[in-house]
C-alpha cells in the first residue's frame, strides 16, 4: 500500500493555456519511497473548502529530474482548478508513493528494443517519462509515438518533446482543429486513423511495447486495430485517466456470478489496524463500508481506473464490478480494487498492507 509524504512543491510551469506541471522536492530520507517506473503515478491528496480531495496524476519525469507531474484543468474539477489558480511554489501538500501497473519495464543500455505509444491532450504525461528514461539509460531502442491534441498550441511539453528528438526517438504531431499538410495527420485517432498511422510506418508492427494513453474512445479504437494485425494482448498496454463508458456495461456483466447473498463478516486490515463489519453482498462498496468505519484507506478515482485502493483477500471470496488496473495475474493472486469490490462469502478478511 502506498503512503502519504507532507512534499514540497519546488516549482510550478505553465505548460499551455490550461495546464501546469508541478515539482517536488523529496527529502533525502525519502528518496528510495519515491523511485519509480516510468509510467507509474503518484496520487495528490488536498483539502479543499473542507473537502478530502484526491486525485492521481501520472509521472513526466525522468529518474534524474525531480519527481514532476502535469496538472490539465477539467471543467468544475475541484483538484485540477486548485492546482492551475492556487497551488504556490514552497506549499506543502500531501503524496503518495508512486504506483501503478501501466509501465515500461526493465530498462537496461544494453537492451535494443522497438516501442510505440499514442497519446493525445494529457495522456502524454506517462509517455513523456517513458521516452526521457528511454533517451537516457536505453540509447539504442526505438521509439514512435503518435500525439494528437485539437491544435499545435494545445500541445504539452512540445517544446520539449522536440527537444528529444534523434534517430531512435520520433513523434507524428495529429490535430483535430487545426489543418496539417498531410492528410494523415489531421482528424481524430479512431480506428480507421490508427489503421493508416500503423501502415505508414509498418516496421514498428514487431514493436516490443505498445502503449495507449487518452480518451477512452481513442484507446479502444487503437487496441482493437492493433488486435486486428496480430499484435498480442501482452504487447498493448493501455490507461484511462477515467472511468470507461463505452466499456463499462461490458466490464460488468462479465464478472463471474456469484451465488452467495445477504450479509457477510467483513474484516479490514490497514496500517495495522483491523476493523470488523457486517456487508450485505448487494450494498455499498467494501471501500466505501471501510471508510464509514473511519478507517484511513487509501483512495483516489473510485472508478476502477488507478490501483489506489488496491487490496488482498486473504479468506474468503469477493466479486468486482469493474476492473481496468489490475492484471489478470494480480486478480489470481487474489488482488482486488476495493471501489469495485463486494463480499462474496460469509466471512471476507481484505488486507490493504498485503
Amino acid at each position: 500500500m502506498s503512503q502519504f509524504y507532507s512534499l514540497k512543491v519546488n516549482q510550478i510551469k505553465k505548460e499551455t493555456h490550461d495546464s501546469v506541471s508541478v515539482s517536488f522536492e523529496i527529502e533525502s530520507k525519502l528518496v528510495n519511497d519515491f523511485k519509480f517506473i516510468p509510467g507509474q503515478y503518484i496520487t495528490i491528496k488536498i483539502n479543499i473548502n473542507g473537502e478530502d480531495c484526491r486525485r492521481s496524476y501520472s509521472i513526466c519525469s525522468s529518474s534524474n529530474e525531480k519527481l514532476t507531474v502535469a496538472i490539465k484543468k477539467v471543467p468544475n474539477g475541484k483538484m485540477s482548478n486548485f492546482i492551475n489558480n492556487k497551488l504556490k511554489t514552497g506549499d506543502f501538500i500531501d503524496v503518495s508513493t508512486p504506483e501503478g501497473n501501466f509501465k515500461l519495464e526493465n530498462i537496461d543500455s544494453s537492451n535494443n528494443r522497438k516501442f510505440v505509444a499514442f497519446a493525445a491532450g494529457s495522456g502524454i504525461t506517462p509517455i513523456l517519462s517513458m521516452i526521457k528514461e528511454i533517451n537516457l539509460k536505453e540509447k539504442n531502442t526505438q521509439f514512435l509515438l503518435f500525439y494528437s491534441n485539437k491544435t499545435s498550441n494545445d500541445v504539452m511539453f512540445k517544446s520539449e518533446i522536440n527537444s528529444l528528438l534523434n534517430d531512435n526517438f520520433s513523434v507524428k504531431y495529429i490535430y483535430t482543429r487545426e489543418e496539417t499538410d498531410l492528410e494523415l495527420y489531421n482528424g481524430r485517432i479512431d480506428e480507421n486513423k490508427t489503421t493508416q498511422l500503423l501502415k505508414s510506418e509498418m516496421s514498428f508492427l514487431n514493436a516490443d511495447g505498445f502503449y495507449l494513453c487518452g480518451p477512452e474512445e481513442m484507446i479502444f479504437s487503437a487496441k482493437k486495430v492493433l488486435e486486428s494485425f496480430d499484435i498480442s494482448n501482452e504487447k498493448i498496454n493501455f490507461e484511462l485517466f477515467t472511468t470507461p463508458v463505452l466499456e463499462k456495461q461490458e466490464s460488468i456483466s462479465s464478472v463471474n456470478e456469484n451465488d452467495f447473498s445477504g450479509s457477510s463478516n467483513v474484516t479490514v486490515i490497514c496500517d495495522d489496524e483491523e476493523v470488523e463489519f457486517s456487508l450485505d453482498t448487494s450494498g455499498e462498496s467494501i471501500l466505501d463500508a471501510a471508510m464509514e468505519q473511519d478507517l484511513d484507506v487509501p483512495f483516489s478515482c473510485k472508478g476502477a481506473v488507478c490501483c489506489t485502493c488496491k487490496a488482498k483477500v486473504k479468506t474468503g471470496k469477493v466479486t468486482m464490478d469493474a476492473n481496468y488496473a489490475l492484471s489478470e495475474q494480480e486478480v489470481d493472486e487474489g488482488y482486488i480494487l476495493a471501489c469495485q469490490a463486494h463480499p462474496a462469502s460469509t466471512d471476507v478478511t481484505i488486507d490493504f498492507d498485503y
